[in-house]
């Protein structure tokens, strides 16, 4: 994903659903990653939006000057130098990229994850309800943890499937509204890549 801002005052919208990803393994070779988005060239990026599958205890590939944010779909054990910390659904984390990290999953799964350079304005956090928001200019990604969610944005309304994403870029602040079954749980993420 190359694009960081629409033309005009519309946002531009895109859905990525799963069938859309680009599978890839982790840098160091210890799991597979799932990349939804990317913005900024190779390896280089601003930003990037992706899912990794946990299969067995794994070290984390470091990445140094970035911002990690991670929400697991199941429970999982992120041990980090100033200790453990046990995640499941619903929980986030945030952590620099150069740690030393090792993911413990208590089984099979899979989490979201968010990478951002340092120095880049972001935000991430999840919602468990239907939520209406006034997105800042810049990129706002919504991506559904559970099940689907239908988006309100700019006059039309999309359906999210689960594990779907969609992305919206624009210029200047625009409307934005998830209107969510009781068992969904989305992930709201901002980024603002016009510097």
């Amino acid at each position: 994903m190359q694009r960081s801002a629409a033309e005009g005052t519309e946002p531009w919208v895109r859905l990525i659903t799963p069938d859309a990803w680009r599978t890839q393994p982790w840098a160091n070779g210890a799991g597979i990653t799932h990349e939804v988005a990317r913005w900024g060239d190779g390896d280089a990026f601003d930003a990037r939006l992706s899912v990794a599958e946990l299969v067995a205890r794994s070290p984390f590939s470091r990445f140094e000057g970035y911002d990690r944010w991670l929400a697991p779909a199941g429970s999982v054990t992120l041990v980090l130098p100033d200790g453990p910390r046990h995640l499941t659904l619903g929980d986030a984390l945030t952590f620099a990229g150069e740690l030393d990290v090792v993911g413990e999953p208590g089984a099979q799964t899979w989490d979201l994850n968010v990478m951002v350079r340092r120095g880049v304005a972001w935000s991430a956090n999840l919602v468990t309800k239907s939520d209406a928001r006034i997105a800042a200019a810049g990129v706002t990604a919504l991506f559904a943890m559970g099940d689907g969610v239908e988006v309100e944005i700019a006059g039309r309304r999309v359906d999210l499937p689960t594990r779907g994403a969609l992305l919206a870029s624009a210029t200047t602040a625009f409307a934005l509204a998830a209107d969510a079954s009781p068992d969904a749980l989305v992930a709201w993420v901002h980024f603002d890549l016009r510097g």
